[in-house]
């Protein structure tokens, strides 16, 4: 069976207690979060095998994120922990309609220094999948074990996913970002952006910004636009569209991440590799069962405990 590792940030975000602005919240409810590991719950809960690759400090906070995975049923043996760094945090507030304010704390975050080193047991096989954002690329040494895992999947027939997930409050440089991003961008198989974040990324709109993602490694690119669903574009020039869902939204943390998770999930049960991109089955289908995954997520508050089954989704939206 193939196996889902996700590397990168994991955080405990603090979530307001009813609607309104970061200054005028008076309480807030402790949650699991962080893109690649709400992906990597997805997946499991999809009925996948996964494994979350970081680091959190020796705290509390790092023993609840932890324990949090492993109740989930992911592998968390590859969650090194650090006396040196701390563990991540993240305020948000929200405001009517489920949209969010945040206010990160990580200028000293774990998950920015783990090295090659901290993941050199992890051995990847063909029609596994390595998934990463960007969040936990904004030092060297971060950078340096993701490439390292890259290349070690890569070389063992892993299916390389990348998610952006732009946070631009994270960076003082907007340009260091995009630079990172297209760096980076150019070790994946399939990319999932939001329809914003790709006209930052390669300064185009519409069909051009499409365009300019192919012609290297790129087999497949997923671009999500919120409520109105997403576009599914292959390297070959096949496309396919999923108008999204209507449901009661509460919460969009997680949203996206709950979409990929579906998505790679629905990949994983096809084995899918590199060089089969191009020859799966159903992918208007798989679209739009992603887009139920983050419909669904949205109905209920926090990312993973709002995260449903194949059967709790199917049931839920339609």
């Amino acid at each position: 069976m193939s196996k889902l590792y996700s590397v990168g940030e994991l955080l405990i975000d603090f979530q307001s207690v009813g609607t309104g602005s970061l200054k005028d919240t008076a309480q807030f409810v402790k949650n699991a979060g962080g893109a690649p590991a709400n992906v990597c719950v997805q997946a499991v809960k999809l009925g996948q095998s996964a494994a979350y690759l970081t680091m959190v400090g020796n705290d509390g906070f790092g023993e609840f994120l932890t324990e949090t995975l492993k109740h989930e049923g992911v592998d968390t043996s590859y969650i090194k922990s650090s006396d040196k760094y701390d563990t991540s945090l993240a305020f948000v507030s929200f405001k009517d309609g489920g949209e969010r304010e945040f206010s990160f704390y990580r200028k000293a975050a774990a998950d920015l220094y783990f090295t090659a080193d901290d993941f050199s047991s992890v051995n990847f096989r063909r029609g596994d999948v390595l998934e990463f954002g960007s969040v936990a690329l904004k030092t060297q040494t971060a950078q340096s074990a993701h490439k390292y895992l890259i290349e070690k999947a890569s070389a063992a027939g892993a299916l390389i996913c990348f998610d952006p997930n732009l946070r631009f409050n994270l960076w003082e440089d907007k340009a260091q970002l995009k630079k990172t991003v297209l760096e980076f961008a150019a070790y994946a198989d399939v990319i999932k952006v939001g329809a914003d974040e790709l006209e930052f990324i390669t300064g185009l709109s519409g069909e051009g910004a499409v365009k300019s993602m192919f012609g290297g490694k790129l087999g497949l690119l997923l671009v999500t636009d919120g409520s109105k669903g997403a576009k599914l574009y292959l390297a070959d020039g096949r496309s396919y569209v999923c108008g999204g869902y209507k449901v009661k939204a509460v919460d969009t943390t997680g949203a996206g991440d709950s979409f990929f998770g579906g998505f790679i999930a629905r990949l994983m049960e096809q084995n899918a590799t590199a060089d089969t991109l191009l020859n799966l089955n159903g992918y208007e289908d798989m679209l739009c069962f992603a887009c139920k995954c983050g419909a669904y997520t949205t109905t209920g508050y926090g990312a993973i405990p709002a995260m449903g089954d194949k059967e709790k989704i199917n049931k839920a939206v339609k």
